[in-house]
This record gives C-alpha cells, sequence and structure tokens, in this order.
C-alpha cells in the first residue's frame, strides 16, 4: 500500500467524482484511476461503484474509509512534525532531578529554550539519582541533575553546575533557632529527620554518632516538602540544600566546625548524538551563573 494510493482514495471518498479528486490531488484522472485499482487489489475488492455518472463506496469502500484517513492524517502529522523538527520549532526533552534538587535549577534555562523551541514538550523526571542514572543509560532520560558524591557509570559525562552547602531546618520555635550558628554539640539528643543514600545526611550522623546521647537519625521520606514539613511540625531537624526553598515555619542555621557540601552535576550519556533541543538546554545550563542567582556561599 503506497501512501499516494491512500491519499488518491481520501480524496475520492469526499469528492465521489474521479475529475474532481484527480484535480485536487493535483494528478490525472487516468494516474487516479490506476492507483485506485491497485489499492482495491491489495484490498482484495472494489472500493467504489461507478455507474455511470455516479460514484458510490462499496460496503468494503466504508469500511475502509475511516482507517484510511486516519493513516493520511497520521502521515501528514508525522511529516508536519518532522518539518518543525527540522526547523528547530519542535522536539521534546527530558531531564531527571532527584528529590533533593529542586527544578527551580532548570527554570531558567527551559524558559529561553521554549522561546526559541516554541513546540518544546518538556518532562521531569523524578527518581532517586542512582535510578535516574540508570533512566540516562536506559535512554528514558535525556539529561539528570546529580550530586557528585555517587559513584557514576564510565559512560556519563558530567560538568559541574554549582557548589552548594547544607543548612540546618528546624521549626522557628525550636530552640536552636535562637542561635545564629548551631554548633554540633548541640545536636546531642535530637532528632534528624533524613533521606535515604544522602551522603551529607550519613555524615552529620556519624559525626554525632559518640554524642551523648548521640543524634537520632530517622529515614521518614524522600520528598524535601515533605521533610520540611515535618521539621516545621516540630519533628526533628533537617538539612536543607542551599539553593532549595524553605518553607513557612522552618528557620535554617549554619552549623559551626563541620561544612556539609555538595557538587550539583549535569549528566547525559557520552557518545550519543543530542537532539537539537539537548544540545542547547545543555549549553544554556553550562553558561547560566548558579552563583549569583542562589547566593550560594
Amino acid at each position: 500500500m503506497e501512501l499516494h494510493q491512500v491519499r488518491y482514495c481520501v480524496a475520492l471518498c469526499k469528492n465521489l467524482n474521479f475529475t474532481r479528486a484527480a484535480e485536487a490531488c493535483h494528478v490525472t484522472q487516468p494516474a487516479l484511476t490506476r492507483a485506485i485499482q491497485k489499492l482495491e487489489d491489495e484490498l482484495g475488492g472494489p472500493l467504489f461503484e461507478r455507474e455511470r455518472n455516479l460514484t458510490q463506496l462499496t460496503e468494503l469502500g466504508r469500511l475502509m474509509r475511516p482507517l484510511l484517513e486516519q493513516t493520511l492524517a497520521a502521515a501528514e502529522a508525522a511529516k508536519a512534525q518532522a518539518t518543525q523538527f527540522r526547523k528547530r520549532e519542535t522536539g521534546s526533552l527530558r531531564i531527571g532531578l532527584p528529590p533533593s534538587i529542586s527544578a527551580r535549577v532548570v527554570t531558567s534555562s527551559v524558559s529561553e529554550l521554549m522561546r526559541r523551541i516554541p513546540g518544546l514538550n518538556l518532562e521531569l523526571v523524578m527518581a532517586d539519582e542512582v535510578e535516574l542514572m540508570e533512566n540516562l543509560l536506559q535512554g528514558e532520560a535525556d539529561a539528570a541533575f546529580v550530586s557528585s558524591t555517587l559513584d557514576r557509570p564510565d559512560r556519563l559525562n558530567t560538568w559541574t553546575m554549582f557548589k552548594e552547602r547544607f543548612q540546618l531546618g528546624m521549626s522557628a520555635a525550636h530552640p536552636l533557632a535562637r542561635s545564629e550558628i548551631v554548633a554540633v554539640s548541640a545536636l546531642a539528643g535530637q532528632t534528624l529527620l533524613g533521606r535515604r543514600d544522602c551522603a551529607a545526611t550519613a555524615a552529620l550522623h556519624k559525626l554525632c554518632a559518640e554524642a551523648d546521647p548521640p543524634l537520632q537519625l530517622r529515614h521518614l521520606g524522600e520528598s524535601e516538602e515533605h521533610l520540611q514539613q515535618l521539621a516545621a511540625s516540630g519533628l526533628g531537624l533537617v538539612l536543607v540544600p542551599h539553593h532549595l526553598p524553605v518553607l513557612s515555619g522552618i528557620a535554617t542555621r549554619p552549623l559551626a566546625d563541620v561544612t556539609l557540601e555538595r557538587t550539583v552535576q549535569l549528566a547525559v550519556v557520552g557518545g550519543r548524538r543530542f537532539s537539537p533541543a539537548l544540545d542547547s538546554f545543555i549549553k544554556l545550563s553550562r553558561t547560566r551563573d548558579f552563583a549569583t542567582q542562589f547566593a550560594l556561599g
């Protein structure tokens, strides 16, 4: 089945006149007739009945018409999408973000990218960092923001976006909120609400392991917003990455005597050809001044 045969048949279904259908398709009537006959041979029966000057759809023709119209519409849509893609008027981009990295890291670059590619289809893929790296390798994400604390597969290429420190978050009514800086010794007997596989949380817990009483660690979830909400209700302390928005009711304080920080990187699979959207996103992200935007210390 050739696409031009489908197009001629759909035109004939609409016009029910061979001459007008040929004119609509900008071909001669004999060429249109031959194409229809070949299509009928392939489908195993006549699609049209010709009675003098009248042309009618057969039962097979009525059955095939919606399917052929769908086929033609899909082909035309594919062609239009391909044309827009070549002109960089459309495209898709899947960006991976772990729970501890805010979508604020992509908003500026994505806004500029959507200005350049009005038909951009953006998807934010939310998962932990190990799963995101697997998503990259499996082609289920185009790029991902990850921290440098985890080992990454050799196939991934990374660029450093920014470095940031962690702050200690707590209810504004918490006694520790009265201090401008919190000493590590003051964490004895406190409860730390942590994320699994968070290097900063593990480091702080280890640092306070010999305190009397020790710092208690509770893994209560992966969502940063949920952990802050729990801390705001007085259930414990939470480490907050500097760039993350802080919820109402949460006070943040720096830690004395210890520096907890991480490096946030943009990762892609090396050796793969970048789409126009991904290529532009990488360039925009690499030239962005994250330190100024987030006022990172």
